[in-house]
């Protein structure tokens, strides 16, 4: 049996344990006591524990059953005479090119670029070096495996549009502002009345430079044969964190404008729903308040809708029943179902708010792959040598572009304290 269907048995009898307790106490009338809430708070712990193996072990699970199928496609792009169905053609650039590649995982990882390397190659991998060989424009097969991992590290991505541009600086999104009028009931030769309300604007959507330093030791890299995993993991790792942040707490002044921050741009406060308490869903109605969030959505935003909390505020939910006793929260017991709440998905992140005071945001619902993220393809990664020498370090620094942004506020809902 695999590890994560193992886990996922053991949080559902650690959700009947909790129910259990909880059942008990309203069975008979009362709150829980003094042993049973250090229980329970012994019990959230372990869930926060098992999500995070869970999240874990599927991920590698993954890896593991498309190993093959990724290896495949790997090979594929990396050869410069095959095309999406393997078949030979002529690269599309240099930097998609094995030689490229090959190229600058010398020079990124030791050794330099070899002297026997064609002299276009050389040219274009050194075109916008500096004088201490910094900047190495990364190869398309290496940018596309940084982007990769990120992806994996940040849950926004798997949700949101995501478009890549190659060569426009910016790109424009339409957003309706108003909608015409219904059809009108007419005759066969007559057309309906004029219709001028509907309106557009433009959002535009520009890539800003996002950039992070990581420090590997010399010892590492001399002894490893995968430095280049070791060095993309660390930079995926650390651009997926800021990007995280960002998509959920982003201003839109030169970065990404996040979901929990009101924007006409983006999601205004018209979409906001208060919880009817201070202190977030622990209030008697709290069950009520999640339910007036979900069906604030329309019909077909609720489909594909998905919920992102802090675990905090998950915490409170997991006690919630509607007013027919049933739990709003399920855990997800078969391998890849989510854990849902009033049957929907729902993500956690570290940077969703959980201040339970009045008027801050505690969560949100909504379709988002109406987040438009925008990325630029290019990465560039820079090799510092002198600068950590005295520590026996290597820095490495990567350089890329994206921007994001909720481009149809109606459909998302926030949830605020009151």
């Amino acid at each position: 049996m695999r590890r994560s269907i193992e886990l996922k048995n053991e949080k559902g009898e650690l959700t009947n344990q909790y129910r259990q307790i909880l059942d008990k106490a309203a069975a008979e009338k009362r709150s829980t006591n003094a042993d049973e809430k250090a229980t329970l708070s012994r019990m959230d712990a372990r869930f926060d524990e098992l999500d995070n193996e869970i999240k874990l072990h599927e991920r590698q699970e993954e890896r593991e059953s498309n190993g093959a199928a990724r290896l495949g496609q790997r090979a594929a792009a990396t050869d410069p005479r095959a095309d999406n169905n393997g078949a030979a053609t002529k690269p599309k650039g240099i930097r998609a090119t094995q030689a490229y590649h090959d190229a600058f995982v010398s020079s990124l990882f030791g050794g330099g670029i070899p002297s026997d390397t064609a002299i276009e190659v050389r040219n274009a991998l050194a075109s916008d070096s500096d004088d201490g060989g910094g900047y190495l424009v990364a190869s398309e097969q290496l940018a596309n495996r940084l982007i990769e991992v990120v992806d994996n590290e940040v849950f926004m991505r798997g949700l949101a549009t995501t478009t890549t541009l190659t060569s426009a600086v910016s790109l424009g999104i339409p957003a309706r502002l108003t909608d015409v009028d219904d059809a009108d009931w007419t005759s066969e030769l007559q057309t309906g009345q004029e219709d001028q309300s509907l309106k557009f604007a433009k959002r535009e959507l520009k890539p800003h430079p996002l950039a992070k330093r990581i420090k590997i030791s010399k010892k590492l890299l001399r002894m490893t044969s995968m430095a280049e995993g070791v060095v993309l993991a660390r930079l995926g790792y650390k651009f997926g964190i800021a990007q995280e942040k960002a998509f959920l707490l982003g201003t839109g002044a030169e970065q990404p404008l996040g979901v929990f921050v009101p924007s006409t741009d983006g999601i205004d406060v018209s979409r906001d729903v208060v919880t009817g308490s201070a202190t977030g869903f622990a209030a008697a109605n709290g069950a009520d308040c999640l339910i007036d969030a979900l069906y604030t959505l329309k019909a077909q935003y609720q489909r594909t809708a998905s919920w992102i909390f802090h675990r905090d505020s998950v915490r409170q939910i997991r006690k919630l029943k509607d007013q027919y006793g049933q739990y709003l929260w399920q855990p997800g017991i078969t391998a890849g179902e989510p854990d849902r709440i009033l049957n929907r998905p729902f993500h956690m992140s570290e940077y969703v708010p959980n201040t339970f005071t009045t008027g801050q945001y505690i969560g949100i619902i909504g379709d988002f792959s109406k987040y438009e993220i925008v990325d630029a393809l290019s990465v560039e990664v820079q090799r510092l040598v002198e600068l950590y020498a005295e520590q026996n370090q290597v820095g490495f620094i990567a350089r890329a572009e994206t921007d994001g942004m909720p481009v149809l506020a109606e459909a998302f809902v926030r949830l605020k304290c009151s």
